[in-house]
């Protein structure tokens, strides 16, 4: 009977939900490991990126559970920000700004409430166990009152700021967005080269932004371009504006983009700005809030910034000053969100000091112990690049809000810490009137960036100012485990706010994971058509299935999705599933008081390297290596060899216990990767004898004892084996049927066990021989790479080396003045003695007769 994959999923998931077997113990004594959980972000549906990303870090939880480690894994949810707006937005039909505030936050609370149980729902599938004693969202009363603390401690040192600034601006989110959320997209955009005269010269310019003509500040050229060196310092008109703008030099212009000749806007990108500071340059706001053109577009004023483009096009054209176009890819930056391409305009945003602090993120992400370590360049790279303080204000609703109060002077009061949870919009606040200008106050509409809430979370989940003694206990916790591509938000964000709040880092260890692409290697977008759905897949192969495919991708690595390794890890379910209905079946039925043999000493070699490199492997966060390790000693050693092997004597009483040792030690060793399995065969086959509520109530295996000359033995026991199996199905004879006589041919001594090779071969009598071996070159290939070296030379090769096989013998073999390597050839050979077929291998050779 197959394993019955649904079955179990379904009553194990409820079983430990039930017992609590996963529960944080405040009390024990065990060391805690704890675990920074991404909260998940309740939007809606569990992508593959979800399945694949929260199955690892379940893996690390529970093997640390077995390795007799209290886990603190809480079970958590990402609830603010603008893709709940959004989805509210599409979901009712509405705008958020022409929505009742407080109406339209009690919808986005709604809206993530609904998503959140199914979500839970979707990690208890997939065998994903985070503890609901240790529940928390960043929405909560409670979360955001730490999140509103931590800033008014920082404002208090300050490390916050309000300023006046160029920000990234979405038009269509209508918010500020962080250098960290800017998603870069490369587009074709024309490149437009238009004509500017003035003083009795000419001058042709290229952009690629026409519709900020009207907020040019001057013309760029490069001091070295010749082209221009009689123009800098003299002034050109405007087309269409009049406006005299001014040539100057800068080194930074391209001289090969475009003319080598262009605008400098207020602001069009980050080199406008660069060169608005550099040079002293005015700022003007030529595009609103909304992405519309304002007032100094003249007659362009109230058009989008696509209407104004054409517009402008249509105008330089008719008054002579269009000179061509063409179609060029550029980087855009774009809203993470909405995809909105980022304007950048001058607001009085609220600001955290980062830029201050870069050296010190770099020393401080040194000191932390990144699996894969090639991760950590990613934030140094990301911190290196920063040009300005995070903006941590946002204009939304649907998140924690600014805890301030402002006059119309714009004068600020901070809220005290013992007011927080605070609603400036509700609550009033901690002083009648402004203390500067005695003018009443009005609460911020602003809220605050959703990293200001998630960089915060190792800081709530060791109870930082909750609970001192608790914190002294957990912070910093063991592990932070993300995705890459939050590394330049919720790790460097988080590693900031730690280390300025307490002074130390977070966590000791983090953990970054790759993406999982579409099988064919792309990304995966429903209008490709090439997405993967993490609940089909579950449906059909289960969910210790999918996490096979999970554990085989390397750390850090992109995947491609492989279906195939979803099939293979449902053949390994069915292979423990046998196993233990194996052990099951032979209870009780032991009959006589037997000693261990040397077959036996060997599996328990190999089963204290696999639990060694196992160990080794989780450790290290290198799931894949642990999965290939466990995998072969599971499926070659344990059930191709060592159950065939023990068929014949597993009435025996040693022998069962010794299968029974081995078989439970090697389960719980792969529950972390397979907990349903696992958990099932435990209940099944070990509980009675062993107590423990769960298979994740033992502990990790130590190390067994065995005989290494016994283990030795045992060795060449498997291997002949092996060998003689492989002959009865050459022979086509049945491996259930008998044979007369099983040979063992060599010239010097060779120990095996006899009774287990007749017993497994079911041979009548185990005969040793001496004989003369003769080897036979069966055929010859050689590798791929080699034969498209050698071209039509390979067959004169492959003829060469049959005509001579003695340099088969050498390390290199030369021919018409190449040189090949003996690996790139493969050879098979076939061996005989005084006529009959023997097998070779490990110094011996071996023969039945039938």
């Amino acid at each position: 009977m197959p394993y019955d994959f649904r079955e179990s999923e379904r009553k194990w998931s409820t079983f430990w939900k039930d017992e609590r077997i996963f529960q944080y113990n405040f009390n024990s004594k065990k060391p805690t490991y704890s675990i920074d959980t991404p909260p998940r972000y309740a939007s809606g549906k569990m992508h593959i990126g979800h399945a694949f990303h929260y199955s690892h870090i379940d893996m690390v939880a529970k093997y640390h559970k077995i390795r007799g480690e209290e886990v603190f894994f809480p079970l958590c949810f990402d609830v603010n920000g603008m893709p709940i707006e959004v989805n509210v937005e599409k979901k009712y039909g509405i705008k958020m700004r022409e929505y009742d505030r407080q109406k339209f936050v009690k919808l986005c609370e709604e809206f993530a409430e609904g998503n959140i149980q199914a979500m839970i729902s979707q990690f208890s599938s997939l065998g994903i166990t985070a503890d609901p004693s240790l529940y928390f969202k960043t929405d909560s009363e409670m979360y955001r009152k730490y999140t509103q603390i931590s800033f008014i401690r920082l404002h208090k040192r300050g490390l916050a700021y309000k300023g006046k600034h160029p920000v990234n601006w979405c038009p269509r989110c209508e918010t500020a967005i962080a250098e960290s959320e800017i998603v870069y997209e490369e587009r074709e955009v024309s490149l437009n080269d238009i004509k500017f005269s003035g003083d009795g010269i000419e001058l042709i310019i290229s952009t690629t932004r026409p519709e900020l003509l009207p907020a040019c500040l001057a013309i760029a050229v490069n001091p070295k371009d010749n082209r221009f060196a009689n123009l800098v310092g003299k002034e050109v008109k405007l087309p269409i504006f009049g406006k005299e703008v001014q040539v100057i030099a800068d080194d930074e212009v391209l001289m090969d983009f475009g003319t080598g000749a262009e605008m400098i806007c207020s602001v069009g990108d980050k080199a406008d700005l660069k060169m608005i500071y550099k040079h002293s340059l005015p700022f003007l706001k030529s595009i609103d809030e909304q992405g519309k053109l304002t007032d100094i577009a003249g007659k362009y004023a109230g058009l989008t910034i696509k209407e104004a483009q054409k517009k402008i096009i249509e105008d330089l054209k008719t008054s002579g000053n269009f000179i061509s176009s063409s179609r060029i890819k550029q980087n855009v930056g774009t809203c993470w969100r909405c995809g909105t391409p980022l304007e950048f305009l001058q607001k009085e945003q609220w600001f955290i000091k980062s830029t201050e602090f870069k050296e010190d993120l770099k020393k401080w992400a040194d000191s932390l112990e990144w699996h894969p370590i090639f991760m950590k360049k990613r934030l140094d790279d990301w911190i290196d690049s920063l040009s300005w303080d995070w903006v941590v204000s946002r204009q939304r609703y649907f998140a924690t809000p600014i805890p301030l109060w402002e006059c119309k002077n714009g004068h600020t009061v901070v809220a005290e810490e013992e007011q927080c949870y605070v609603d400036p919009l509700i609550d009033p606040p901690p002083v009648k009137e402004c203390p500067v200008c005695h003018e009443s106050l009005k609460g911020s509409e602003e809220v605050f960036d959703t990293w200001m809430d998630s960089s915060i979370s190792p800081l709530f989940n060791t109870f930082y100012d909750r609970d001192e003694k608790l914190f002294s206990k957990m912070y910093p916790m063991s592990l932070r485990p993300q995705g890459q591509d939050i590394i330049r938000t919720w790790a460097y964000y988080s590693l900031l706010r730690g280390n300025l709040l307490t002074g130390e880092n977070p966590w000791k260890s983090i953990m970054v994971d790759g993406n999982i692409m579409a099988p064919d290697g792309r990304p995966m977008h429903a209008s490709w058509g090439n997405v993967v759905d993490p609940n089909v897949l579950l449906d059909k192969f289960g969910a210790d299935a999918f996490r096979y495919f999970t554990a085989s991708c390397s750390l850090g690595e992109d995947t491609a999705f492989r279906e195939r390794d979803l099939v293979r890890g449902q053949r390994l379910m069915n292979k423990i599933f046998n196993l233990v209905s194996f052990l099951e079946f032979y209870k009780g039925k032991q009959d006589k008081d037997d000693e261990l043999r040397p077959a036996d000493h060997w599996i328990l070699r190999q089963m204290n390297a696999m639990l060694s490199q196992v160990r080794e492997a989780m450790d290290s966060f290198e799931f894949d290596r642990a999965i290939k390790v466990a995998e072969s000693f599971i499926w070659h050693d344990l059930a191709d060899n060592y159950v065939e092997i023990i068929k014949h004597r597993i009435t025996g009483s040693k022998t069962y216990e010794n299968f029974y040792k081995v078989l439970l030690s090697s389960i719980v060793a792969i529950s972390p990767i397979f907990p349903f399995i696992a958990e099932d065969s435990y209940q099944r086959a070990f509980r009675s004898r062993e107590g423990k509520r769960s298979i994740f109530e033992l502990e990790y295996p130590g190390e067994a004892s065995f005989s290494s000359d016994d283990a030795e033995t045992g060795e060449r026991t498997i291997d002949a084996i092996s060998m003689m199996r492989d002959l009865k199905v050459k022979d086509k004879i049945s491996l259930s049927d008998g044979v007369k006589k099983a040979s063992i041919l060599s010239s010097a001594e060779v120990k095996v066990d006899d009774e287990d090779i007749k017993g497994t071969i079911r041979a009548e009598v185990l005969s040793y021989e001496n004989g003369s071996i003769e080897e036979k070159i069966q055929s010859l290939k050689l590798t791929p790479e080699t034969y498209s070296i050698l071209r039509e030379k390979a067959e004169a090769f492959i003829k060469y080396l049959h005509q001579n096989p003695v340099v088969l013998n050498s390390e290199t073999i030369e021919f018409e003045g190449m040189k090949i390597k003996r690996e790139e050839i493969i050879v098979t050979k076939s061996y005989s003695v005084q006529g009959m077929n023997v097998n070779c291998g490990n110094g011996f050779c071996v023969s039945i007769l039938k």
